[in-house]
């Protein structure tokens, strides 16, 4: 076994072969990042949850409505302020998601000020068709310590009530749990109103 500092022995022949084989290589110009999809990320920058709010609360004039935003089991044409092909568009995925949060391994007060950050930015980018993945939790029984983990994700269950209060609820029309293609219950589709 080597030593960390240690060189590997190369003999002259690997040497020789190596340089052989990288012979032809060129280095790529000006190449830029490299991107898997044609989904645009979100950068979000580090604020604290007051400055969120703040500016928020600034941008935020609609007043909303005391009907729960959450779709779960909704009778389309139902939800508020949603006409009923939207709302079954939306519940079946079929919008064109503009915009993608994922809250995996985020505490909850990082969680919360991610949430308010990326709906803002995505309120006055224009985004309304967004997609936020809280995760599901842990399956029932494996990691549960005194009262935490009972198989419910505590971002799963929380992210729809932040939804549906002030500051978010003024900017967002509906949500509802995602399709399996998207994360299923551990992800929300949430619908932004016109900006």
């Amino acid at each position: 076994m080597m030593s960390k500092n240690s060189k590997p022995n190369v003999s002259q022949a690997e040497k020789l072969l190596f340089e052989r084989v990288l012979s032809d290589v060129k280095p790529i110009q000006n190449a830029g990042p490299f991107s898997t999809s044609g989904q645009e990320v979100i950068k979000i920058p580090q604020r604290t949850e007051n400055t969120v709010r703040k500016n928020l609360s600034t941008h935020s004039k609609i007043k909303p409505s005391q009907k729960s935003l959450f779709l779960k089991n909704f009778l389309p044409g139902r939800a508020p302020g949603l006409d009923r092909s939207s709302a079954i568009k939306l519940a079946k995925g079929k919008f064109t998601i503009q915009g993608k949060l994922d809250l995996h391994g985020m505490t909850q007060r990082q969680a919360h000020a991610a949430l308010i950050d990326f709906i803002q930015t995505s309120f006055n980018c224009r985004k309304r068709n967004l997609l936020v993945i809280t995760g599901k939790g842990r399956p029932k029984g494996q990691g549960e310590v005194a009262g935490y983990g009972k198989g419910e994700g505590i971002l799963k269950s929380i992210v729809p009530k932040w939804l549906d209060e002030s500051p978010l609820r003024g900017l967002v029309l509906a949500f509802t749990t995602s399709q399996r293609e998207h994360g299923g219950e551990g992800a929300l589709y949430v619908l932004l109103r016109r900006n």
